[in-house]
């Protein structure tokens, strides 16, 4: 890293760093540099933990780049929000995430909705390792039936928020990976790699993913969110990210 990208900068009456700054997931202490996290300055006032990371890289900014990021760089960037769980079996964490099971009663509607439930989606051909599910369309006819007469209106159906679901698995069939992104044949990517930046085409929106995987070990959910654009290179984040909680986690 270039002398730049880790001297001290002074912006707005703010001086940004990359010393380490703690943070606290359940009983795991982590010391990041200052500049991965999000504001580039520490957990957030919650005590949350936000970090920022820069495709095609996946690494942080400079210190000082948030207040001044250009629209470009903007785009490049991958929220990674980290949280412990200790409610639920962390093993069971991507399951609840592509089902209802979380917010809904068993043999209830919303269990049979084909949108929202892994297990009633359609595994499509692999994809950059991945395995897209599809939503089946004889589902979800029924599904309409059955809700229009549940609850006595038409049933909406919106094609544009029925987002596209990515999965993959350990060799046991255990879920490892869960994305979910805007759907490809509504909305376009809205952006093109050209070398190390990503150019906009088109003026509607930017399509964009929310890509879930779990570490095991400290039971800790990581939430990243991007644009879809950078999809293909999702093992390479997942490598990098990992090893930021490997790197910068305090040995007990």
């Amino acid at each position: 890293m270039s002398e730049s990208a880790t001297s001290p900068r002074t912006v707005g009456g703010q001086t940004y760093t990359t010393h380490p700054v703690e943070a606290r997931l359940g009983p795991h202490r982590f010391m990041f540099p200052a500049n991965l996290y999000y504001n580039q300055t520490g957990p957030l006032a919650d005590g949350g933990v936000m970090l920022t990371v820069f495709w095609p890289d996946f690494d942080a900014a400079p210190p000082g780049d948030r207040p001044v990021r250009s629209t470009q760089d903007s785009r490049r960037q991958v929220l990674v929000e980290l949280r412990y769980i200790d409610r639920v079996p962390i093993q069971n964490y991507l399951a609840r995430r592509s089902s209802s099971e979380a917010t809904s009663a068993p043999g209830s509607l919303e269990r049979r909705d084909p949108v929202e439930n892994l297990a009633l989606r359609v595994a499509q051909p692999e994809r950059w390792g991945l395995t897209p599910y599809s939503i089946d369309p004889s589902l979800m006819e029924a599904y309409a039936k059955e809700s229009e007469a549940a609850l006595g209106r038409p049933y909406v159906h919106n094609p544009g928020m029925e987002p596209d679901w990515y999965v993959a698995r350990s060799a046991e069939g255990q879920l490892t990976t869960f994305i979910s992104c805007d759907p490809a044949d509504r909305i376009p990517d809205g952006l093109v790699a050209q070398g190390k930046t990503l150019e906009r085409v088109g003026e509607g929106q930017i399509a964009m993913c929310r890509h879930s995987i779990v570490d095991v070990g400290d039971s800790i959910a990581i939430e990243m969110n991007y644009a879809r654009v950078m999809l293909s290179d999702w093992q390479r984040l997942e490598t990098s990210v990992r090893d930021l909680l490997s790197r910068y986690r305090v040995q007990p």
